[in-house]
Protein backbone atom coordinates (compact mmCIF):
# COMPACT_ATOMS: atom_id res chain seq x y z
CA UNK A 1 0.00 0.00 0.00
CA UNK A 2 1.51 3.41 -0.74
CA UNK A 3 0.36 7.11 -0.92
CA UNK A 4 -0.30 6.94 -4.91
CA UNK A 5 -3.01 4.10 -4.39
CA UNK A 6 -4.88 5.90 -1.39
CA UNK A 7 -4.73 9.12 -3.72
CA UNK A 8 -6.38 6.70 -6.82
CA UNK A 9 -9.39 5.37 -4.36
CA UNK A 10 -10.17 9.01 -3.15
CA UNK A 11 -10.37 10.10 -7.22
CA UNK A 12 -12.86 6.88 -7.89
CA UNK A 13 -15.01 8.17 -5.03
CA UNK A 14 -14.84 11.42 -5.77
CA UNK A 15 -15.64 10.91 -9.84
CA UNK A 16 -18.16 7.93 -9.08
CA UNK A 17 -16.44 5.67 -12.20
CA UNK A 18 -13.38 4.62 -13.51
CA UNK A 19 -12.78 6.25 -16.19
CA UNK A 20 -13.94 9.52 -15.14
CA UNK A 21 -11.07 9.28 -12.29
CA UNK A 22 -8.56 7.94 -14.51
CA UNK A 23 -9.15 10.76 -16.78
CA UNK A 24 -8.60 13.35 -14.04
CA UNK A 25 -5.19 11.25 -12.69
CA UNK A 26 -3.97 11.43 -16.18
CA UNK A 27 -3.45 7.94 -16.41
CA UNK A 28 -5.07 4.39 -18.18
CA UNK A 29 -8.12 3.17 -16.94
CA UNK A 30 -6.64 -0.61 -17.06
CA UNK A 31 -3.66 1.07 -14.62
CA UNK A 32 -6.11 2.26 -11.97
CA UNK A 33 -8.23 -0.45 -12.13
CA UNK A 34 -5.33 -3.03 -11.50
CA UNK A 35 -3.39 -0.65 -9.27
CA UNK A 36 -6.92 -0.63 -6.74
CA UNK A 37 -7.70 -4.68 -7.25
CA UNK A 38 -4.00 -4.71 -6.01
CA UNK A 39 -4.51 -2.85 -3.11
CA UNK A 40 -7.45 -4.81 -2.10
CA UNK A 41 -5.84 -7.95 -2.42
CA UNK A 42 -3.22 -6.55 -0.12
CA UNK A 43 -5.66 -5.52 2.62
CA UNK A 44 -7.41 -8.73 2.35
CA UNK A 45 -10.67 -7.14 2.11
CA UNK A 46 -13.40 -5.13 -0.70
CA UNK A 47 -13.20 -1.47 -0.82
CA UNK A 48 -15.20 -0.34 -3.37
CA UNK A 49 -18.15 -1.84 -5.26
CA UNK A 50 -20.86 -0.80 -8.36
CA UNK A 51 -24.09 0.87 -6.98
CA UNK A 52 -26.87 2.56 -8.99
CA UNK A 53 -24.57 6.08 -9.36
CA UNK A 54 -20.98 4.30 -9.70
CA UNK A 55 -18.55 2.75 -7.28
CA UNK A 56 -19.37 3.39 -3.64
CA UNK A 57 -17.50 2.16 -0.93
CA UNK A 58 -18.43 -1.20 0.76
CA UNK A 59 -18.73 -1.15 4.95
CA UNK A 60 -15.54 -1.79 5.51
CA UNK A 61 -14.19 0.01 2.78
CA UNK A 62 -15.75 3.18 4.73
CA UNK A 63 -13.38 2.33 7.83
CA UNK A 64 -10.34 2.30 5.80
CA UNK A 65 -11.31 5.35 3.85
CA UNK A 66 -11.52 7.47 6.89
CA UNK A 67 -7.56 6.41 7.86
CA UNK A 68 -6.90 7.05 4.16
CA UNK A 69 -8.70 10.47 4.01
CA UNK A 70 -6.69 11.54 7.00
CA UNK A 71 -3.59 10.33 5.78
CA UNK A 72 -4.51 12.30 2.53
CA UNK A 73 -4.74 15.13 4.59
CA UNK A 74 -1.64 15.43 6.30
CA UNK A 75 0.22 14.62 3.42
CA UNK A 76 -1.42 17.57 1.96
CA UNK A 77 -0.93 19.66 4.33
CA UNK A 78 2.98 19.06 4.22
CA UNK A 79 3.21 19.54 0.84
CA UNK A 80 1.63 23.04 1.55
CA UNK A 81 3.53 23.70 4.28
CA UNK A 82 7.40 22.82 2.13
CA UNK A 83 5.89 25.11 -0.75
CA UNK A 84 5.31 27.74 2.08
CA UNK A 85 8.79 27.58 3.56
CA UNK A 86 10.12 27.09 0.06
CA UNK A 87 8.44 30.27 -1.17
CA UNK A 88 8.81 32.46 1.85
CA UNK A 89 11.70 31.18 4.27
CA UNK A 90 9.42 30.61 7.00
CA UNK A 91 5.98 29.22 8.16
CA UNK A 92 2.21 29.74 8.45
CA UNK A 93 -0.38 29.49 11.41
CA UNK A 94 -3.81 27.76 10.57
CA UNK A 95 -6.22 27.77 13.63
CA UNK A 96 -9.97 27.09 13.46
CA UNK A 97 -12.74 29.44 15.13
CA UNK A 98 -16.31 29.43 16.15
CA UNK A 99 -18.04 32.95 15.72
CA UNK A 100 -17.83 33.67 19.88
CA UNK A 101 -14.39 34.14 18.98
CA UNK A 102 -14.26 36.50 16.04
CA UNK A 103 -13.86 39.59 18.16
CA UNK A 104 -11.02 38.61 20.04
CA UNK A 105 -9.14 37.06 17.07
CA UNK A 106 -7.81 41.16 15.92
CA UNK A 107 -5.80 41.76 18.83
CA UNK A 108 -4.91 37.97 19.13
CA UNK A 109 -3.59 38.15 15.65
CA UNK A 110 -1.75 41.26 16.36
CA UNK A 111 0.26 40.04 19.18
CA UNK A 112 1.31 37.25 16.93
CA UNK A 113 1.85 39.30 14.12
CA UNK A 114 4.82 41.48 15.82
CA UNK A 115 6.18 38.47 17.59
CA UNK A 116 6.53 36.74 14.00
CA UNK A 117 6.81 38.78 11.33
CA UNK A 118 7.60 36.18 9.08
CA UNK A 119 4.60 34.22 9.60
CA UNK A 120 1.93 34.22 7.09
CA UNK A 121 -2.13 32.83 9.40
CA UNK A 122 -4.98 31.28 7.90
CA UNK A 123 -8.16 31.69 9.50
CA UNK A 124 -11.10 29.02 9.08
CA UNK A 125 -14.34 30.23 10.70
CA UNK A 126 -17.46 27.75 10.71
CA UNK A 127 -19.61 25.51 13.46
CA UNK A 128 -18.47 23.72 16.36
CA UNK A 129 -18.68 20.38 14.23
CA UNK A 130 -16.86 21.69 10.94
CA UNK A 131 -14.24 23.27 12.85
CA UNK A 132 -13.57 20.02 14.70
CA UNK A 133 -13.19 18.13 11.67
CA UNK A 134 -10.73 20.56 10.49
CA UNK A 135 -8.78 19.96 13.20
CA UNK A 136 -9.06 16.31 12.90
CA UNK A 137 -7.94 16.20 9.44
CA UNK A 138 -4.70 18.58 10.60
CA UNK A 139 -6.29 21.11 8.19
CA UNK A 140 -5.54 23.15 11.24
CA UNK A 141 -2.86 23.68 14.51
CA UNK A 142 -5.40 24.14 16.48
CA UNK A 143 -8.95 25.74 17.34
CA UNK A 144 -11.20 28.23 19.41
CA UNK A 145 -14.68 26.18 20.50
CA UNK A 146 -17.68 25.84 23.06
CA UNK A 147 -17.48 22.13 24.06
CA UNK A 148 -14.99 20.06 25.61
CA UNK A 149 -14.12 16.95 23.21
CA UNK A 150 -13.22 13.98 25.04
CA UNK A 151 -11.67 12.28 22.26
CA UNK A 152 -9.38 10.00 23.01
CA UNK A 153 -6.48 11.42 20.46
CA UNK A 154 -7.46 15.12 21.28
CA UNK A 155 -6.58 17.50 24.08
CA UNK A 156 -9.20 20.40 25.51
CA UNK A 157 -7.69 22.90 27.36
CA UNK A 158 -10.33 25.04 29.26
CA UNK A 159 -10.31 28.88 28.56
CA UNK A 160 -13.21 30.41 30.40
CA UNK A 161 -16.80 29.67 31.16
CA UNK A 162 -19.23 31.22 28.66
CA UNK A 163 -21.22 34.00 30.32
CA UNK A 164 -23.92 36.24 28.28
CA UNK A 165 -24.53 39.81 27.78
CA UNK A 166 -27.40 41.99 27.06
CA UNK A 167 -26.85 43.69 23.43
CA UNK A 168 -28.62 46.73 22.74
CA UNK A 169 -27.95 49.81 20.60
CA UNK A 170 -25.87 52.63 22.29
CA UNK A 171 -29.17 55.11 23.24
CA UNK A 172 -30.94 52.42 25.39
CA UNK A 173 -27.94 51.49 27.74
CA UNK A 174 -29.44 53.86 30.21
CA UNK A 175 -33.09 51.85 30.34
CA UNK A 176 -31.06 48.74 30.63
CA UNK A 177 -28.27 48.88 32.71
CA UNK A 178 -29.79 49.33 36.59
CA UNK A 179 -32.62 46.27 35.35
CA UNK A 180 -32.11 43.43 37.96
CA UNK A 181 -34.67 41.56 35.63
CA UNK A 182 -35.39 41.70 31.91
CA UNK A 183 -39.23 40.45 33.49
CA UNK A 184 -39.75 44.64 34.18
CA UNK A 185 -39.33 45.28 30.48
CA UNK A 186 -41.94 45.92 27.93
CA UNK A 187 -42.50 46.46 24.28
CA UNK A 188 -39.59 44.95 23.06
CA UNK A 189 -38.38 42.54 20.61
CA UNK A 190 -36.09 39.56 21.30
CA UNK A 191 -33.85 38.74 19.08
CA UNK A 192 -32.52 35.33 19.86
CA UNK A 193 -29.11 33.46 18.16
CA UNK A 194 -30.11 30.15 17.82
CA UNK A 195 -27.70 27.06 18.98
CA UNK A 196 -25.76 29.55 21.72
CA UNK A 197 -28.19 28.95 24.86
CA UNK A 198 -31.39 27.47 25.69
CA UNK A 199 -33.94 29.87 25.08
CA UNK A 200 -37.18 28.49 26.20
CA UNK A 201 -35.43 27.81 29.49
CA UNK A 202 -33.98 31.36 29.29
CA UNK A 203 -37.05 33.12 28.67
CA UNK A 204 -38.74 30.99 31.56
CA UNK A 205 -36.16 31.57 34.08
CA UNK A 206 -36.36 35.25 33.44
CA UNK A 207 -39.72 35.59 32.99
CA UNK A 208 -38.98 37.45 29.52
CA UNK A 209 -42.04 38.95 27.88
CA UNK A 210 -41.24 39.96 24.74
CA UNK A 211 -43.62 41.78 21.63
CA UNK A 212 -42.17 39.34 18.58
CA UNK A 213 -39.38 37.17 18.15
CA UNK A 214 -36.41 37.41 15.31
CA UNK A 215 -34.62 34.29 15.80
CA UNK A 216 -30.79 34.52 13.64
CA UNK A 217 -28.45 31.74 13.09
CA UNK A 218 -25.38 34.11 13.66
CA UNK A 219 -24.10 36.70 16.27
CA UNK A 220 -23.11 38.78 13.88
CA UNK A 221 -26.76 38.68 12.27
CA UNK A 222 -28.14 39.56 15.45
CA UNK A 223 -25.53 42.44 15.98
CA UNK A 224 -26.63 43.72 12.82
CA UNK A 225 -30.44 43.75 13.53
CA UNK A 226 -29.91 45.21 16.86
CA UNK A 227 -28.35 48.33 15.18
CA UNK A 228 -31.09 48.51 13.20
CA UNK A 229 -33.31 49.28 16.49
CA UNK A 230 -35.52 46.04 15.27
CA UNK A 231 -35.25 44.53 19.15
CA UNK A 232 -32.24 43.08 22.13
CA UNK A 233 -30.37 40.38 22.20
CA UNK A 234 -28.12 38.35 24.37
CA UNK A 235 -25.09 37.01 23.41
CA UNK A 236 -21.65 35.81 24.67
CA UNK A 237 -19.99 38.01 26.83
CA UNK A 238 -16.57 37.42 25.31
CA UNK A 239 -18.13 38.46 21.85
CA UNK A 240 -19.99 41.38 22.92
CA UNK A 241 -17.17 42.61 25.60
CA UNK A 242 -14.62 43.11 22.86
CA UNK A 243 -17.06 44.34 20.02
CA UNK A 244 -16.29 47.77 19.57
CA UNK A 245 -18.99 50.00 17.19
CA UNK A 246 -20.58 53.10 17.98
CA UNK A 247 -24.19 52.46 17.91
CA UNK A 248 -24.42 48.95 19.75
CA UNK A 249 -23.31 48.17 22.95
CA UNK A 250 -23.49 45.27 25.84
CA UNK A 251 -24.79 45.91 29.34
CA UNK A 252 -23.73 42.91 31.93
CA UNK A 253 -26.30 41.37 32.90
CA UNK A 254 -27.10 41.23 36.78
CA UNK A 255 -27.61 37.76 36.63
CA UNK A 256 -25.44 34.57 35.24
CA UNK A 257 -26.38 33.18 32.26
CA UNK A 258 -23.92 30.59 30.96
CA UNK A 259 -23.83 28.46 27.79
CA UNK A 260 -21.14 25.66 27.00
CA UNK A 261 -17.51 26.92 28.12
CA UNK A 262 -15.33 27.80 25.91
CA UNK A 263 -12.37 25.51 24.79
CA UNK A 264 -8.62 25.68 23.00
CA UNK A 265 -8.11 22.07 21.26
CA UNK A 266 -5.61 20.35 19.24
CA UNK A 267 -4.40 16.91 19.03
CA UNK A 268 -2.67 14.60 20.64
CA UNK A 269 1.33 13.91 19.81
CA UNK A 270 1.51 16.96 17.05
CA UNK A 271 4.80 18.76 17.37
CA UNK A 272 4.46 22.67 17.20
CA UNK A 273 6.97 24.86 16.03
CA UNK A 274 7.57 27.33 19.17
CA UNK A 275 5.98 30.02 17.69
CA UNK A 276 2.94 27.95 18.06
CA UNK A 277 3.02 26.99 21.34
CA UNK A 278 3.60 30.91 22.63
CA UNK A 279 0.72 31.70 20.69
CA UNK A 280 -1.29 28.98 22.41
CA UNK A 281 -0.30 30.06 25.89
CA UNK A 282 -0.93 33.81 25.19
CA UNK A 283 -4.50 32.66 24.38
CA UNK A 284 -5.22 31.28 27.41
CA UNK A 285 -3.44 34.07 28.97
CA UNK A 286 -5.25 36.67 27.46
CA UNK A 287 -8.91 35.20 27.54
CA UNK A 288 -8.51 34.40 31.11
CA UNK A 289 -7.42 37.90 32.19
CA UNK A 290 -10.47 39.81 30.13
CA UNK A 291 -13.12 37.61 32.13
CA UNK A 292 -11.53 38.18 35.54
Amino acid sequence: MDLRQLKYLDMIIEHKTMSRAANALYISQPALTISIHNLEKELGFKIIQRGEDGYILTESGKRFYSHAKLVLSSFTNLEEDIQFIRDNGSGRLKIGITEEFRAVIPELFETFMNDNPTYDIKLIEGTTGEIINRLRLHEVHFCLTPLSYLDEDMESHLLTHNKYSLLVRAEDVEKYKDKTSLSTLKDFNFIAVENYYNFNEFIKKNDIHYNNLLQVSSIGAAVRLVKKGLGISVIPELYARNYTNPEVKSVKLKYDLYGPDLYLNYMKRQNFPPAIEDFMTEIKEYVAAINT
